[in-house]
């Protein structure tokens, strides 16, 4: 109903103008018609008799008779011509008249003359001169027919009144139908829009202001459908921002728990041997032997600390990698000779498959700390008497280099391996100094390899475990 109000208004509206128009031109013809029926008429009478007047001087009476006939025959007008006696020579309408009819000299003048009791009429008496005399010219006409026009327009009201009602109503109905549908067919199209809706187009065919419209609000329509979209993007994005932002929150207050629980434990122990050595309490005498425990200690604690500052140093944005070209065999030869006492002190035979001329473009610092780590790790946590498989080898393609890393007689479980790459994770969970390290080597690893756009992987094979990287010639 509410759709269709602009439809009754217009319709409303069309229906009183088209109604007031017809009145008003009744009410015109009514009382206006009459009046300017009479001057009309009163000038064409007038006109006509100056002709008549003009053309008489150059003619005789007899030759003006036609001119007479003509005049009275237009104008439906009673006329005839008297001598200065009064006397009657001729009229057209001779037979409708007396024979003695006389017009005082006092009425024989150029003008209007309204008898007091007939003022629905016209007459007139002029002198007039033709070639062979001088007469006088009366005019006589009624403005009765009129009058009775304006009386039947009176009495055919009723009639008028129901044509002009029906016309105007009918014909208000037909245009506001006509200009309102497409209207009320756009305000459809614009509420499915309010209700983010786009899935109908607005389709008025017509060149004026409504096809107009309904071209804007299309245009509305995917400009609204694509911000709202950008705006799901951005949205979607932002939550996704906002959850990795908890979730770095998360982990980062956890590391820093877990920092202060690795560096409570060795302080603690510390305080320990130094108040028993203090207060030379039992075994505590031995203050060589409890000393180089602290030393230990602390090594230990400026391991920890010097692996949290790399750490840090990494992840912070201002980094700046120092690039050059890296010889790998070289590079792969100097690591193994470093890990050469760990490997002897467990029995573990380094076994290497190295092509030759293997070079890179990276970070010697950052790529040697993460490979050591690796080689490290597989031979601190093999069994004595196993093997550690090192294999560099470049794809068919030369897009990149490719290491393996492979330490038997160890298993990794799945779950294991999923959290291996985070701070502080270590397989064995009593976190047991003396059966693994700080748990930060391996997350130290992946940040370096995130650096230098290397991609890792680990997983359990029949062998035992694999480690997989592989290394692009050049950072982009």
């Amino acid at each position: 109903m509410n759709m269709k109000r602009i439809t009754y208004k217009l319709f409303l509206i069309t229906s009183l103008i088209l109604i007031a128009f017809a009145v008003l031109i009744y009410l015109s013809l009514y009382f206006f018609l009459p009046t300017f029926y009479e001057k009309h008429k009163t000038n064409q009478l007038q006109t006509g008799i100056e002709e008549i007047i003009d053309k008489s001087k150059n003619l005789t009476f007899q030759n003006a008779i036609p001119l007479l006939e003509e005049y009275a025959q237009k104008n439906n007008a009673v006329l005839y011509l008297q001598n200065k006696e009064g006397t009657i020579v001729y009229s057209p309408f001779l037979s409708f008249m007396r024979s003695d009819s006389k017009l005082s000299p006092d009425d024989v003048k150029f003008g209007v003359t309204r008898p007091p009791g007939n003022s629905n009429s016209y007459n007139a008496a002029v002198p007039i001169q033709f070639q062979d005399g001088n007469l006088t010219l009366v005019v006589s006409a009624t403005f009765q027919p009129i009058s009775e026009a304006s009386q039947v327009l009176a009495l055919f009201l009723p009639y008028i009144s129901i044509i002009v009602v029906v016309i105007g109503i009918g014909s208000a109905y037909l245009y506001s139908r006509f200009i309102t549908k497409p209207l009320l067919y756009i305000i459809q199209g614009a509420q499915k829009m309010a209700d983010l809706d786009f899935s109908e187009k607005i389709e008025v065919r017509s060149h004026d202001e409504l096809g107009q419209l309904s071209n804007s609000l299309n245009e509305m329509s995917i400009n609204l459908q694509q911000t709202m979209l950008d705006l799901q993007k951005a949205n979607y994005q932002l939550k996704s921002d906002i959850e990795k932002e908890r979730e770095i929150e998360t982990k980062r207050r956890e590391f820093f728990a877990i920092v202060a629980h690795e560096l409570k434990t060795p302080l603690t122990l510390m305080k320990g041997y130094v108040e028993g050595m203090i207060y030379n309490i039992g075994p505590y005498q031995n203050r060589d032997q409890y000393l180089k425990k602290n030393h230990h200690i602390i090594e230990s604690m400026e391991q920890l600390v010097r692996e949290i500052l790399n750490m840090s140093k990494l992840e912070q944005h201002t980094f700046k990698l120092q690039l050059e070209e890296v010889n790998l065999s070289e590079f792969m030869d100097a690591i193994t000779k470093n890990l050469g006492f760990f490997a002897s002190q467990k029995d573990i035979q380094i076994i290497k498959q190295i092509d030759s001329h293997l070079t890179v473009y990276t970070d010697r610092i950052l790529l040697k700390k993460a490979c050591k780590n690796i080689i490290h790790n597989a031979i601190m946590y093999s069994p004595h008497g196993e093997k550690v498989y090192i294999e560099l080898t470049q794809d068919s393609k030369q897009h990149h280099i490719q290491m393996k890393v492979i330490n038997t007689g160890v298993k990794i479980k799945e779950e294991d391996i999923q959290h291996i790459f985070e701070p502080f994770y270590r397989i064995e969970k009593s976190r047991n100094r003396n059966t693994g390290g700080s748990g930060l080597g391996l997350y130290i690893v992946k940040q370096i390899f995130e650096a230098l756009s290397i991609t890792h992987s680990m997983n359990s094979t029949e062998q035992g475990v694999q480690f997989l990287v592989t290394i692009p010639l050049s950072i982009k």
